[in-house]
């Protein structure tokens, strides 16, 4: 709210100076000017823009004996939201995983109203990234994908998209922030925040830059709070839509171990700073971290000469890094530095993934969860109950498949990367309080970690 208030209050000063009393005609010429250079830089930044912006929706076949393509995979429709053409000759355009999730077609409305269909080609649920290619017979506009690593807090930018269902909307505000993780959106987090308005339908959408370029894909809002919204760096956009462009997914390097953030009172027995590397809980067997012989208890401090500072940090860096290429490990064993040099190896499907790593949710508490539906237009927030062990407590409790669990530990739940994180924070042998939905009845569950 603060920048918003600058900003204005900025605008307003201007105005001002327009009408103040015994200002020169000189001096009201040159403010009425900076303001009209002002309007014409917008306006002109809309017209450059706003026919690469699409707005995205579910497609449901005409004849109703054709299976709704837009309902996807599992039955549930694909969120409406927006996109942005990234290639005019071929059709491609970016938007967010969750948008298209779960269906093959999407309908498209391109700019001035015409409606045409497009496949998705590939998505990525750890960033929260889609690429579609639109088929259409007429000329299609994009928009350049800038560099994201230029970006500076303070700088203008616009968000497009269609909130609400309203079409083609601009909002204008600032970069709030950089490097924004650990706001449980999604498994890579590096997230530019703006206070620029995004709400629900502009997801997919561009954040754009005085120059027109789009410097990050906006992805979701804080529910609670005014003026928080989150956009992913175009960099990284730039990486995932060109793999899923090639290759339908996106090809991860895998080191093979669990990671956490350092104790404080461990980093002031390492010596070294607070906010300095990741401790290694785990190690899984026959993957690239055990074969050279990392152990449970060091801290990572480099990988390929790059910094680790936070768990999210590592993972990003790891994942950015193509299967196969050998990476240096600085490590501290210890207190004694230590360097393996390894081939990364390739992150598989999540199902394997979650063989090396038990997942809390089904081994311990017996269900598995997947992400909420969207409800009458509104984001979808919670998760629904996907599976249940048989004779597990979940079970023995009452729990059944389609429930809707809404919090945990009185945290009110946005998806499933913060359901996990909330479970595996829990100390085993500690109660943990669901709040769960089932045919519009709310009701308490306790299970035991």
């Amino acid at each position: 709210m603060e920048s918003r208030s600058v900003r204005v209050l900025s605008l307003f000063a201007l105005g001002y100076l327009l009408f103040v009393p015994g200002a020169s005609a000189e001096h009201k010429a040159g403010s009425l000017k900076i303001l009209q250079e002002m309007e014409a830089g917008f306006v002109a930044l809309a017209e450059h823009t706003l026919p690469a912006v699409v707005n995205l929706s579910p497609y449901v076949p005409k004849s109703p004996s054709v299976r709704r393509q837009g309902t996807g995979r599992k039955g549930r429709p694909a969120s409406a939201g927006a996109g942005v053409i990234i290639d005019s000759e071929n059709g491609y355009a970016v938007t967010n995983h969750h948008v298209v999730k779960g269906s093959d077609d999407i309908q498209v409305t391109l700019y001035g109203g015409k409606k045409v269909l497009a496949k998705v080609i590939g998505s990525d649920e750890d960033t929260d990234l889609a690429v579609i290619k639109i088929n259409s017979d007429e000329p299609l506009t994009a928009v350049k994908l800038g560099d994201s690593s230029g970006v500076k807090v303070g700088q203008l930018v616009v968000a497009i998209g269609n909130p609400y269902g309203l079409n083609d909307t601009l909002s204008f505000g600032i970069v709030s922030g950089l490097n924004r993780e650990n706001v449980n959106i999604s498994r890579y987090e590096d997230f530019i925040q703006t206070d620029a308005s995004i709400n629900p339908g502009n997801s997919g959408g561009p954040l754009i830059n005085i120059k027109g370029e789009v410097i990050g894909i906006n992805t979701a809002i804080i529910n609670y709070a005014q003026s928080i919204g989150f956009s992913i760096p175009s960099n990284i956009v730039k990486r995932v839509a060109r793999q899923l462009i090639e290759f339908g997914v996106v090809r991860r390097g895998w080191l093979g171990v669990g990671i956490d953030f350092v104790p404080d009172e461990l980093a002031v027995k390492a010596k070294i700073e607070q906010g300095t590397g990741v401790l290694v809980n785990s190690v899984f067997d026959g993957q690239p971290a055990s074969k050279v012989g990392v152990q449970v208890g060091d801290i990572i401090l480099k990988i390929g000469g790059s910094k680790v500072n936070s768990p999210s940090s590592m993972i990003r860096l790891i994942g950015s890094i193509t299967p196969g290429q050998t990476v240096r490990l600085d490590i501290l064993r210890k207190g004694e530095r230590k360097f393996f040099d390894l081939e990364l190896g390739k992150k598989d499907d999540p199902k394997r993934v979650a063989s090396l790593v038990p997942d809390a949710s089904y081994n311990v508490l017996g269900f598995e969860v997947e992400e909420g539906q969207e409800i009458s237009g509104e984001e979808a927030s919670g998760v629904i109950v996907s599976d249940i062990s048989d004779n597990s407590q979940a079970e023995r409790k009452g729990l059944k498949i389609g429930d809707s669990i809404s919090a945990v530990n009185g945290k009110p739940l946005r998806n499933k990367v913060q359901f996990d994180k909330i479970i595996n924070s829990v100390t085993r042998g500690k109660p943990i309080f669901l709040l769960v939905i089932r045919e519009n009845e709310t009701f308490h569950l306790v299970l035991n970690n």
